[in-house]
């Protein structure tokens, strides 16, 4: 997530990805919460729809091998998953996360969002794959 010349330890980065969760907006946590949890790529994460959560796994269709892997629900991402999930409006959208229209969201605003969070904690440029 922190891009330095410097290596940070595990215990920094852990911490100003803590701090960074604290301060996005629910959609938006959660969205980084699966991507360093699963591995997975923004726009495998913004396609997902809300059949794709299963009690103990994700389903997630990968657009670069038209394939699809599951992923274990960890203990330390059920709590962002379980909080987004109960909150969200299920009838707006089969998309976990939509806009006003219930389109998925465009990786495009979602970097947006995410990097204008970033500056407001003095973090550089967020890259997804980084977490990764």
């Amino acid at each position: 997530m922190y891009q330095s010349n410097s290596p940070l330890s595990n215990t920094t980065q852990e911490s100003l990805l803590r701090e960074y969760l604290a301060t996005l907006p629910l959609p938006y946590r959660t969205m980084v919460a699966i991507a360093y949890f699963t591995s997975s790529k923004i726009s495998d994460i913004i396609s997902l729809k809300t059949s794709d959560i299963y009690p103990n796994q994700i389903q997630i269709s990968q657009t670069e091998s038209k394939s699809y892997k599951l992923v274990p629900i960890t203990p330390l991402l059920r709590p962002y998953l379980t909080i987004y999930m109960n909150g969200i409006n299920r009838e707006k959208s089969g998309f976990l996360f939509s806009d006003s229209h219930g389109h998925p969201l465009k990786s495009w605003t979602v970097f947006r969002v995410l990097n204008l969070i970033a500056a407001q904690i003095n973090l550089p440029e967020v890259y997804l794959f980084v977490l990764r």
